[in-house]
């Protein structure tokens, strides 16, 4: 036996071995970049939400009476639950 012979073994698991790391990491990769799109799909909505709330259409009249609404029912319903609870 020559000795490339024996050493075709070795050279075979190593070229296995690095397939199989870079398999691994393109899955490592593929994970991060779809956390990092799901984070960016996050923030757009939120941006497009805040600026469709702070313009003068319906979506924004909408959203500032539901926030008047969620603050008189924060205030309201402390006093109406004393009552019934102590009365």
């Amino acid at each position: 036996m020559t000795r490339m012979e024996n050493l075709q073994p070795d050279l075979d698991e190593q070229a296995r071995q690095d397939a199989v790391y870079q398999a691994a990491m393109s899955s490592i990769n593929a994970s991060k970049r779809k956390t990092e799109r799901n984070g960016y799909a996050v923030m757009s909505s939120v941006m497009g939400y805040g600026e469709g709330a702070l313009g003068d259409g319906l979506f924004a009249k909408t959203s500032h009476a539901a926030k008047l609404f969620m603050i008189a029912f924060g205030c309201a319903v402390p006093p109406f639950l004393v009552w019934w609870v102590l009365l």
